[in-house]
């Protein structure tokens, strides 16, 4: 009987392959959600052209900050923290504010320019509603210096797309 077995492992271990067993290679993560070449799970920035508000969208937090000018108060608003439904070219965050009113970010992947000297340039448009509030603006990646994005040059190709560019004038 151990005669068997000493020959069942020897026949086991004649089967085994000859072949070098190569180093383990790293596959590359899956990408995250994205809109166009947005990334979704990075921190987003939208404005209007007056900088009369700026909506900062993140992991875990998003925020309304209404600037003071004009007759009008500064604010800070937080919106509960959820994450986007998105579709081929738009994404969208339902949430409340902390009262409870409804609150519906879109950004649409459609080029958009902030008027003004100089103009910006950004990816993304942006409609935010508030109950029966609404503010429309461009949006982005938001910088890592925390400044707008770079002004849209003279001459700038993509500035100058007028088919894939909405103007905000609001």
């Amino acid at each position: 009987m151990r005669a068997l077995a000493i020959a069942a492992l020897l026949m086991l271990a004649a089967c085994g392959s000859d072949e070098k067993a190569g180093e383990p290679v790293a596959k590359p993560s899956p990408r995250g959600p994205h809109l166009g070449e947005v990334p979704l799970d990075k921190p987003l920035r939208a404005t209007d052209n007056a900088l009369t508000w700026s909506l900062e969208v993140a992991p875990g937090s998003i925020t309304l900050t209404r600037f003071a000018g004009r007759g009008a108060e500064g604010s800070v608003t937080q919106f509960y923290p959820v994450s986007p439904q998105v579709d081929a070219d738009k994404a969208v965050w339902s949430t409340k504010d902390v009262a409870g009113e409804p609150v519906t970010i879109t950004f649409t992947n459609v080029h958009c320019t902030e008027s003004g000297d100089p103009a910006i340039e950004r990816p993304l448009t942006a409609d935010v509603r508030i109950g029966d509030r609404q503010f429309h603006g461009c949006a982005g990646e938001r910088p890592a210096d925390g400044l707008n994005s770079q002004p849209v040059e003279p001459g700038n190709a993509a500035a100058g797309n007028v088919a894939d560019e909405v103007t905000n004038s609001h």
